[in-house]
């Protein structure tokens, strides 16, 4: 077993293994800020309003779906871990049958950033469903207030590589 003198010992090793990037390919990670970006997409997003004119996907493909949620990159620098974890709901341009024409301008494109922050122009009309929702920073404030399910996720990885976490 390998013993580390100080933490900069542990980060170069670390970073020289790529066993950083390996740790957050665990799916644990994963589904820990999935379930809690689920909620805060029933809370922030779905609970604004129930919508009258098209159908939400939900859990079913939709923004809430865990499934649609990755963590599509991880970087080490400077000692700094940055876990970039999107929301990779594509727009689906539901038809509108009363104005004829899609829904949305969105049909196969990413959808996060329209809802987050309100931008109105991917719309065809505005009304509450193009205010932003801000979901994303919702669950970056509900880890930051209860970080220890993902903590222990990260620990439970490092001690599937045979680390030993304390």
């Amino acid at each position: 077993m390998v013993k580390f003198k100080d933490p900069n010992h542990l980060l170069r090793y670390l970073e020289r293994g790529d066993i950083i990037s390996t740790v957050f390919k665990n799916k644990s990670i994963e589904n820990v800020l999935a379930k809690e970006m689920s909620k805060a997409v029933q809370d922030v997003v779905y609970r604004r309003y129930i919508p009258t004119e098209y159908l939400r996907r939900g859990n079913d493909g939709g923004l809430s779906d865990v499934r649609n949620m990755k963590i599509t990159r991880v970087e080490v620098d400077n000692g700094k871990v940055r876990v970039l974890f999107e929301n990779l709901t594509l727009g689906q341009g539901q038809f509108s049958p009363i104005y004829e024409h899609d829904y949305d301008s969105l049909r196969g494109q990413f959808i996060t950033d329209t809802i987050e922050d309100g931008i109105t122009e991917n719309w065809y009309r505005t009304g509450k469903w193009s205010e932003a929702r801000p979901f994303v920073q919702e669950t970056i404030s509900r880890i930051q207030a209860n970080p220890l399910p993902l903590i222990n996720s990260i620990k439970s990885a490092y001690k599937k590589l045979g680390f030993e976490v304390k």
